[in-house]
């Protein structure tokens, strides 16, 4: 059965649609709380957030300089949908679709297929899917089990996905209801045309996806408070899964992909300014990835805190998590005319 927001996300006797829920997550900076701990422990929650977030909103997924040879493919779980977002033929630009094998209706194991515990699959004995790294053009060719998987015989007859670029990034969104005029917000990194991409790799860390992200800009808004050396960095969360983080001339940036309700998949990538000199850059990379461990370290400790959690009336410390969660709860307090927390198919169209 679908679930559906109007009957209700439950778990531990609290009903996640309810916006009396987080009423005491309102408040101002100071005296608002945390949000709910199942948020950080629940996978009722999980197929919340689903549903209002990752169906909903533009997520980013990748950058444009991991895909730029004709034909890479780029895949990526939104929620529980299994996209990609290829590099065209001719032209250069980028095309959004579906993929040929949905999770939970392939009766082949897919190639996206990985070793992540989020997203069901009613095939593989493990249960769970996880996504691979870009696929190259190269690799597509007729007959591959690649192509078949991703683009089956006709790719042009995929469900469409809607793609748009914020300076290096890329966004998707999946939602059919968005109005054509709707974009994602503009990223403040993305003012630098300067910065190109020298490197990236994943990271998986035992910790929902939310307090990721907050551990992420405290962390780095910390250590630009100390003074010295540190104060050049900045960091911002752009809504819902990207975080970046200068240093002078040198940035990294988190695609935050949640791969279970108590963890994370960290997708770095590194860039670094035309005008930095690779010994600045290797000093200033090396300090940021000592960032990415300690946050690491306190989304880890968060996390713990949130599973051990006997009340849920604490205040939030965070000021990072307190400005995410007033987006979440608009989020969950929204209306929509369709709901499609499954594969689009199953999708539920409202009165």
């Amino acid at each position: 059965m679908l679930a559906h927001p109007d009957i209700g996300f439950k778990d531990g006797g609290v009903d996640f649609v309810q916006a009396q829920t987080y009423s005491a997550c309102c408040e101002e900076f100071g005296a608002a709380s945390r949000l709910p701990h199942q948020a950080y422990t629940s996978a009722v929650f999980q197929d919340l957030e689903n549903e209002k977030v990752w169906t909903r909103d533009w997520v980013c997924v990748g950058t444009l300089s991991e895909i730029i040879n004709p034909a890479d493919l780029l895949p990526y779980t939104v929620g529980q949908h299994a996209i990609h977002v290829q590099r065209a033929q001719s032209g250069g630009g980028l095309i959004g679709r579906f993929n040929k094998a949905q999770h939970g209706g392939c009766r082949a194991i897919p190639a996206q297929c990985r070793t992540g515990r989020k997203t069901k699959c009613s095939y593989t004995s493990c249960g769970f899917s996880r996504d691979r790294d870009v696929i190259a053009g190269s690799q597509l060719g007729e007959m591959t089990p690649q192509a078949g998987q991703f683009l089956g015989v006709y790719p042009e007859r995929l469900l469409p996905v809607k793609v748009h670029c914020s300076g290096p990034f890329i966004f998707v969104n999946v939602d059919p209801t968005l109005g054509a005029d709707v974009r994602p917000p503009s990223v403040e990194f993305a003012a630098d045309r300067q910065a190109v991409r020298v490197g990236g790799h994943w990271r998986e860390y035992l910790a929902n996806w939310k307090l990721a992200g907050a551990a992420l800009v405290d962390t780095a808004r910390s250590r630009a408070n100390g003074g010295g050396a540190d104060s050049c960095i900045s960091a911002e969360w752009c809504f819902p899964n990207l975080v970046t983080i200068k240093a002078g001339n040198v940035a990294l940036a988190i695609v935050i992909q949640p791969t279970g309700f108590d963890r994370a998949l960290w997708r770095l990538s590194a860039f670094k300014d035309d005008r930095c000199t690779d010994a600045a850059y290797d000093r200033a990379y090396a300090d940021l990835i000592g960032l990415i461990e300690q946050a690491a370290a306190t989304a880890l400790s968060l996390q713990a805190a949130a599973e051990r959690a006997m009340q849920d009336d604490v205040v939030e410390p965070s000021r990072a998590a307190w400005e995410f969660n007033q987006q979440l709860v608009q989020r969950i307090s929204a209306h929509h005319v369709a709901y499609w927390n499954e594969p689009l198919t199953q999708a539920h169209f409202g009165r």
